[in-house]
């Protein structure tokens, strides 16, 4: 459900609520992110101007705000501590999140629950990934993410999408869509879900790793797309790591698969022609090679062997959920086209068996 339009005066208003110096300027919408609504203001501070980028944050998307908030300013305090007074730390910076004139994280109006950013200058995203160079940086960048927040402990953050990157969680929604149903569409659908269910049991390795200890539940960003990382204009650099909606208690490796599932894939999500569907190995060399480099030897021997691993199963987990909201009648992921969630599974199960042919070639060596 689409949420109101809101007008300038009450735009107006609610920016003017945040601890910005000078005289508001302007204000115009930003076309980012299909989640929140978000905006970027100019403010006049005599001869000079400065940009600023507020949200109104989606509360039907992500209900508990507090908590997500409570999140992004655990994560933002600790990686701002790290670079003591610094600009930038390893080339990189960090979202500085702008308090409001009361000194709280966002603001609560009438309007909506908002949050500002200082608008990061002379950057871009991008939505799919043009040249090897750009993936290395992407990889490195949220490796190096990781690594800041190797020492954050993550019983700090608060779980704000219950389950998110559990895979037996995802199995267990399929599952139980299979059996409701409710269109009858598995009889239309019979290669996808036996494909789902001869490959349940890596749904539960990870999990079982975390509980024997042999890998830790760390702090993770939770959505590693390309579009998530901002780039200098004038270098091509990796900069800064946005949108930390989905930082929670996880398991890093989930940065890395999810990283290699949306980067390297050689197809549309929803593809229909098949034979386009795969990894270019050429891109998953590079963000082994950007992630190593990130991390800077913050992930456990254990972690990277298992990185092509993770990428097959973050893929399938995917497609498990659109497989199980395809079953239950497009419930959850828009669709715009009959058997839309059906092609968008098709896709993850066929990068899964193509990895799973690769897997020689997957194999990280390096330490």
């Amino acid at each position: 459900m689409s949420r109101p339009v809101i007008g300038y005066e009450q735009l107006a208003a609610a920016v003017r609520q945040f601890a910005i110096d000078g005289e508001l300027v302007d204000i115009q919408p930003l076309q980012r992110g299909h989640i929140h609504d978000t905006f970027v203001s100019t403010w006049s501070t005599g001869s000079e101007q400065r940009r600023y980028l507020h949200q109104r944050m989606n509360d039907k998307v992500f209900q508990d705000i507090p908590a997500v908030m409570h999140n992004i300013e655990t994560v933002s305090r600790h990686l701002w501590r790290k670079m003591d007074g610094k600009r930038t730390l390893d080339g990189f910076q960090v979202l500085d999140l702008v308090s409001t004139r009361e000194d709280r994280g966002y603001l609560v109006s009438d309007s909506g629950q908002w949050r500002t950013y200082s608008f990061i200058e002379n950057t871009s995203s991008r939505d799919q990934c043009s040249r090897p160079e750009q993936a290395f940086e992407a990889a490195r960048a949220f490796g190096w993410f990781t690594s800041q927040l190797a020492d954050l402990d993550a019983g700090h953050l608060r779980e704000t999408l219950p389950k998110f990157f559990s895979t037996p969680h995802r199995l267990q929604q399929f599952e139980d869509a299979l059996a409701e149903d409710p269109r009858n569409r598995a009889k239309g659908c019979i290669g996808e879900i036996r494909f789902a269910q001869t490959r349940r049991d890596m749904a539960f390795v990870i999990d079982r790793m975390i509980t024997s200890g042999e890998i830790p539940v760390r702090t993770v960003h939770g959505d590693t797309k390309l579009n998530n990382v901002l780039f200098c204009n004038d270098t091509g650099r990796a900069l800064c790591i946005v949108d930390l909606d989905t930082c929670m208690p996880g398991y890093s490796l989930y940065d890395f698969g999810d990283l290699v599932r949306f980067t390297a894939a050689t197809s549309a999500e929803d593809e229909q022609d098949q034979s386009k569907v795969g990894t270019d190995l050429t891109l998953y060399r590079q963000l082994v090679n950007g992630y190593l480099e990130g991390t800077r030897g913050a992930l456990s021997d254990a972690e990277i062997d298992l990185m092509p691993f993770a990428a097959r199963l973050v893929t399938y987990t995917i497609g498990l959920r659109f497989l199980a909201d395809h079953l239950a009648g497009d419930v959850y992921f828009k669709v715009h086209r009959p058997g839309h969630n059906l092609d968008r599974a098709r896709v993850q199960f066929r990068m899964v068996e193509k990895m799973e042919q690769q897997a020689d070639e997957m194999v990280v060596t390096a330490r």
